[in-house]
């Protein structure tokens, strides 16, 4: 075989690898890593510990690169990264915590316990950026995104799951011909575009999320819908004349001490205005202070009950204390309020199927499927998604239900790429 045949059989290879679906390999089932050059491997270890008691919250902490003295990835790729992992997990039934929030409170404690106990989040998921970028060789490119990650228990320190991949996109051959040598300078290029390194950001967070064990069904924990994109920038000094849009900026950045502080404020000016207290309400739900949070949400809804988000908040916060009839009736009131509120119909859903009533939960999930869809919010959608797929595997009839979701998600999905 001639130098040239031998490095166009190699670059087959990676191609083909490229394409082709990954490897998964359970390090905790014995299983072997192959380490074939090209070859896309999702290597991962689920603990037992972690199947003996799987953590409802993880929050994802900064991501740190291979070599601080030569780093792979700037901040900002960095952040990307790890914003995907954060929308991947958010399929799952376990509780988030806002990155903001995360990095407001990781600068203010030391050690994982403390921090645990200040998010009241029971694991954290870390780890590093192996590999980030693309490299051009006139006739072939390569964009990859590697990361090697880890999720720990915050009280004891415990490892729960590891897993570590490199997502790769190959593009290019080696051309035998004037015209191959065009196309494949072409095809190299176009495995360039921005919206690649995107693509292969996207593939190893979902790959190795999907390795992550996801034990049960909970309910949606935050009325109002948690960012998921970089924070807004801090408020001017226009905007701190209201103590209100003081006290959400503030939010929003993880600030919770100063965004209570704010609602207070706000309602000792006015307590009449029916956002300040649910501004108060809000930020004593996330620091999970609900015999708190009660009496401010009620007053929110005495004082607006056409606020489908205040009601949400007084359904969520009752769910919470175990008041489930009455959580019921507020998710009711939300739905009234706003038909297409998939926050009421999933949390609705979420209390019958702990119940034991799968077919009210299986309309629930399907009505907060369509509802989320509506809205654009995929990764909530997915998640109704995943859970009326639970119901089908054990002998609930909902395969059209599922049909419908599945395949509006994956025609929106394929519009918005």
């Amino acid at each position: 075989m001639s130098a040239n045949q031998a490095l166009a059989a190699f670059l087959a290879l990676l191609g083909l690898a490229g394409c082709a679906s990954p490897s998964f390999v359970d390090k905790g089932q014995g299983d072997d890593e192959r380490g074939l050059p090209g070859l896309s491997e999702v290597v991962f270890r689920v603990q037992d510990v972690y199947k003996a008691s799987p953590p409802d919250c993880v929050a994802i902490l900064p991501l740190t690169v291979k070599d601080p003295t030569d780093p792979v990835a700037t901040p900002e790729e960095a952040a990307k990264v790890r914003l995907s992992l954060y929308a991947h997990l958010a399929t799952q039934s376990k509780r988030g915590v806002r990155l903001e929030r995360i990095d407001r409170i990781l600068a203010e404690t030391k050690g994982r316990k403390v921090l645990g106990e200040r998010l009241k989040c029971g694991a954290v998921l870390e780890g590093e950026i192996t590999e980030y970028g693309s490299t051009f060789l006139g006739i072939y490119s390569r964009v990859a995104v590697g990361i090697d990650l880890k999720m720990t228990r915050t009280s004891d320190g415990a490892l729960l799951w590891e897993g570590r991949h490199t997502a790769v996109s190959h593009g290019g051959s080696v051309p035998l011909d004037p015209i191959g040598v065009a196309m494949g300078v072409a095809d190299a290029a176009s495995n360039l575009r921005g919206e690649q390194i995107l693509r292969v950001t996207d593939d190893v967070a979902r790959r190795l999320v999907s390795t992550i064990p996801d034990n049960k069904v909970v309910a949606l924990d935050d009325p109002e819908t948690e960012p998921t994109k970089a924070p807004s920038p801090q408020p001017t000094q226009a905007a701190l004349a209201d103590d209100l849009a003081v006290g959400e900026k503030l939010l929003a950045h993880g600030d919770d001490a100063g965004a209570l502080a704010a609602a207070d404020r706000a309602i000792a000016a006015d307590p009449g205005r029916s956002k300040a207290w649910f501004l108060k309400g809000r930020v004593l739900m996330l620091e999970r202070d609900f015999d708190g949070a009660e009496p401010a949400i009620l007053k929110a809804v005495a004082l607006d009950r056409t606020d489908a988000s205040c009601l949400n908040a007084l359904g969520a916060v009752n769910a919470q204390k175990g008041a489930t009839d009455r959580a019921l009736a507020a998710y009711r009131m939300a739905i009234d309020v706003d038909p297409a509120d998939g926050f009421a119909w999933y949390n609705t859903a979420v209390i019958h199927y702990n119940a034991g009533d799968p077919v009210e939960a299986a309309d629930g999930f399907y009505a907060a499927g369509l509802a989320y869809l509506k809205a654009a919010d995929f990764t909530k959608a997915e998640r109704a998604l995943g859970d009326l797929k639970d119901l089908s595997n054990s002998g609930i009839p909902v395969q059209a239900k599922v049909r419908t979701i599945q395949d509006a998600l994956s025609d929106l999905t394929r519009r918005k790429t």
